[in-house]
């Protein structure tokens, strides 16, 4: 979640990281938070903390590669947190 924005916007040309971030944005992050939260849902009590981990620590880098002031990024960590939150949820549930 912190090392990608930064391998997007320093390594990969302009054509190219429009696309990469949009294959960021929609499909990687979304399926590391919910596969977070499954393996947090092995062991809610203890591992309760690291979808929250992960939704800041995407805000942070992205915040520290693109635009402090665009808030739009705080929608995306906000729906990774609700992703990663209800997989280890349901995870829990399930065991």
């Amino acid at each position: 979640m912190f090392l990608l924005p930064f391998g997007v916007a320093r390594l990969a040309s302009e054509c190219s990281g429009m696309a990469l971030c949009m294959l960021l944005f929609f499909v990687v992050n979304p399926a590391y938070s919910i596969v977070l939260g499954m393996r947090c849902g092995r062991d809610l009590r203890n591992m309760w903390y690291l979808p929250l981990v992960s939704s800041v620590t995407f805000l942070v880098g992205t915040w520290m590669f693109f635009d402090i002031r665009e808030l739009w990024f705080v929608v995306y960590a906000s729906v990774y947190l609700v992703l990663g939150m209800v997989a280890a949820a349901i995870r829990a549930r399930m065991t």
